[in-house]
């Protein structure tokens, strides 16, 4: 069995507290919204990133791909809906714009995240 390096850890604790922020940010959002169904989202988020976190590729390209339709539709609900929103939404979905784009990015460009996955991967095919 193969231990994981440091640095390798310390990404994906990272990525964890990342995708924790955008996931706690959410639930407020969604909880200063009223809309009890976005939460079936924010529940699919935690469902994937649980599997990227087990190393398995399909899961961090649909994570990538779910950020970006986040990022996309904020945007959009923001541009047409910005000025009826409180300025509580308005700003933490502009936060939530933002860690929807680095999310992505680190698991994209992050070399010991990428180690760290690869590792899992290794890991899951030995067992």
């Amino acid at each position: 069995m193969t231990s994981v390096d440091a640095a390798a850890l310390r990404a994906r604790n990272l990525l964890i507290a990342l995708f924790g922020a955008f996931c706690g940010l959410d639930i407020v959002l969604v909880t200063l919204a009223g809309d009890a169904w976005a939460i079936g989202r924010v529940l699919l988020n935690i469902g994937v990133m649980v599997f990227v976190l087990r190393g398995r590729k399909w899961a961090k390209w649909l994570l990538i791909v779910l950020m970006g339709l986040s990022a996309f539709a904020l945007i959009a609900l923001l541009l047409l809906l910005g000025a009826e929103l409180s300025s509580v939404l308005v700003v933490g979905s502009w936060i939530l714009v933002a860690l929807s784009i680095l999310i992505p990015v680190y698991l994209v460009t992050n070399v010991d995240l990428k180690r760290y996955l690869a590792q899992q991967r290794q890991l899951r095919a030995q067992s």
